[in-house]
């Protein structure tokens, strides 16, 4: 199968979670045997690149044509074109709303829980309405394209609902992010040298829904209940939304490979989510951090919202919480005080990716989507 990937990215190496879907689903065709072409990325390995005036070989005789559809805008962007000039089935890769903007305008700058005043609320609401005719054009854009998409894979049940009413999709299918599972003795391999029960947050620092302003609660609160305990940031730009405090350590930038022995070696990790409500879908995200977690045989502690409490309730695969501190460092005491519960946790986070959610079943899923496409187009 040949398959033309539009994601506008160049993702390799990988630098966040959409460079890192890109990446392992690109690769993940090319180990199946199958062409992949991509636009504007000579660092795919193994795919063929096109630059952006060369569409028409990008898209001849392609199977399928892939589109990566994220926050970015598709309205009169090469995006449009793309799809407009596409003769073959058209699939979606569905992972943001045209609302996921707004985040910037209600969370952007948090740095604590406290309640802001009155202007900094109507700033906020003045910022948020400025965007909604770009938003509204977005959407309608979207709509009008979708009517060529034979099917929508959505990365979470939120953003299915999102496609099904907003986009009027014809075909819908949940597919979340994966990850990879590292041999346990290397994900392991810093286990004991830490001195202190570390807890270790990985990600980026700069988008507003990585939940920072949460943990700096907690870092200040566990100073009192919990001194010992260190919390390490590992994040890939400048952690201005990071409170500097004793117990807390951040690292800039660091190799990939590092990232992961130190989450292999901290004795919890940690992904916490806001909610979204202004936004009729809800938190839509599907994070990455939490499947590398997973992948590393982590003990996390995650928001009970959205994906993480459609897949993961009562599964006894991480703790789910509510995103105030006081939930948050309970839920770090239950793991530091019961290492049974925390073996437990990371054995079965583990075996999750191993056996159901690695990125070879997200591409072996994402393949049966392509063909189902091409059985109908036939």
């Amino acid at each position: 199968m040949i398959i033309a990937y539009m994601y506008e990215l160049q993702v390799y190496p990988p630098r966040g979670g959409n460079h890192r879907h890109a990446y392992e689903l690109v690769s993940g065709f090319i180990a199946k045997a199958h062409e992949v072409r991509v636009l504007n990325d000579p660092t795919a390995p193994g795919a063929q690149n096109f630059p952006h005036d060369h569409l028409d070989g990008f898209l001849e005789g392609a199977d399928v044509l892939y589109v990566r559809i994220d926050a970015r805008p598709v309205r009169n962007t090469l995006f449009e074109e793309v799809i407009k000039q596409a003769r073959c089935p058209v699939v979606w890769e569905v992972n943001a709303p045209a609302n996921e903007a707004l985040a910037y305008s209600w969370l952007g700058g948090k740095l604590d829980l406290r309640k802001e005043s009155p202007l900094k609320q109507l700033k906020r609401f003045v910022h948020a309405l400025r965007q909604y005719p770009r938003i509204y054009l977005e959407e309608s854009t979207r709509k009008a394209l979708s009517k060529k998409v034979s099917a929508h894979i959505c990365v979470t049940r939120a953003l299915a609902q999102y496609s099904k009413i907003r986009l009027a999709a014809r075909s819908t299918v949940v597919n979340p992010n994966g990850g990879n599972p590292l041999p346990r003795p290397a994900s392991n391999e810093e286990a004991g040298k830490e001195k202190r029960f570390t807890v270790l947050y990985s990600g980026s620092a700069m988008y507003p829904w990585q939940g920072l302003h949460y943990l700096n609660e907690v870092t200040a609160k566990a100073l009192e209940q919990e001194p010992e305990v260190e919390f390490v940031f590992c994040v890939s730009s400048h952690p201005e939304a990071i409170v500097q405090r004793a117990n807390t350590t951040i690292h800039v930038g660091l190799p990939h490979d590092q990232i992961l022995s130190k989450i292999g070696s901290a004795d919890v990790c940690i992904a916490l989510y806001p909610d979204y409500p202004w936004s009729p879908w809800g938190l839509h995200n599907s994070p990455m951090k939490l499947f590398e977690y997973f992948g590393c045989g982590a003990a996390t502690i995650t928001s009970n919202l959205g994906q993480m409490k459609d897949l993961f309730t009562g599964k006894n695969v991480c703790l789910l919480t509510e995103n105030t501190p006081e939930a948050i460092l309970t839920n770090i005491q239950k793991i530091k005080r019961n290492p049974l519960l925390k073996k437990q946790l990371q054995e079965n986070a583990y075996r999750l990716i191993t056996e159901e959610m690695g990125w070879d079943r997200v591409v072996e899923k994402t393949l049966n989507v392509f063909e189902e496409a091409l059985d109908e187009a036939r």
